[in-house]
């Protein structure tokens, strides 16, 4: 199995176990609908290019988001071909 594919699976499963992310309604909505198109079989790249949308679309509404969604983000753009990364969502810890 293609480990991009196997690192997006565990980003997207980890991200659904996190009560921060699904306690945001947008959030859970967005898990949800591209946690189910990884389970049916769809091109994992694609689905990673749209997920990776979804959340640059949530994150134009927020400062801030969970710590969780980093590391689903970065999944995104490790697993899609083409996309750049940005600043991460979470709060930036003071050094």
């Amino acid at each position: 199995m293609d480990q991009k594919l196997v690192a997006l699976q565990t980003a997207v499963s980890t991200a659904m176990h996190d009560d921060e992310l699904m306690g945001d309604a947008e959030l859970k909505q967005i898990l949800t609908k591209f946690s189910a198109k990884l389970a049916t079989g769809k091109n994992y790249e694609q689905v990673a290019g749209e997920m990776n949308q979804a959340l640059r679309f949530w994150g134009m509404g927020h400062l801030y988001g969970p710590k969780g969604l980093d590391p689903l983000y970065q999944a995104t753009v490790a697993a899609a071909p083409g996309i750049s990364a940005q600043k991460p969502y979470s709060t930036p810890q003071a050094d």
